[in-house]
């Protein structure tokens, strides 16, 4: 059973407001999943579309039939809020050929890192920070030239 209290927060990196999704170590249990995930689709909900920098790490999470039709089910709910995502879980073909069939359900598929801090790295790395009291919309950087 997930112990951790607090799966889906708000965190900071660099200066950027980083929503993460913290479903590690979760291995065979999809009801459990499913909550997290019906809470993330609550808070996205009054978040602007576009808007969100996110990061859901699923180490050590096993993706079953069960909990591949939870995620499934809510990737479409979830993923209109995201500006970018990235998913943290361990590399194998197996995943890769599943994570790879979300780009039948959304249109951005969340870049994949076996290092948290990797992905947060690369989360931040084109975003230009607002004013502290206009945080909610960030917006990427515009290339030069």
């Amino acid at each position: 059973m997930y112990n951790t209290p607090m799966p889906i927060q708000w965190i900071e990196h660099k200066g950027a407001k980083i929503l993460l999704i913290d479903v590690s170590n979760l291995e065979n249990d999809h009801v459990t999943l499913n909550a997290h995930l019906e809470t993330l689709i609550a808070l996205l909900k009054t978040e602007p579309k576009d808007s969100v920098l996110a990061v859901a790490d699923l180490r050590n999470t096993n993706l079953n039939n069960n909990a591949l039709m939870v995620l499934m089910r809510n990737a479409s709910l979830a993923a209109p809020h995201f500006c970018k995502s990235a998913l943290v879980i361990e590399s194998n073909n197996a995943r890769s050929i599943v994570l790879d069939s979300f780009n039948m359900i959304i249109k951005r598929v969340p870049k994949r890192f076996d290092d948290l801090d990797a992905a947060k790295a690369w989360l931040v790395n084109d975003i230009i920070q607002p004013p502290v009291d206009d945080r909610h919309t960030l917006k990427q950087k515009q290339p030069v030239g």
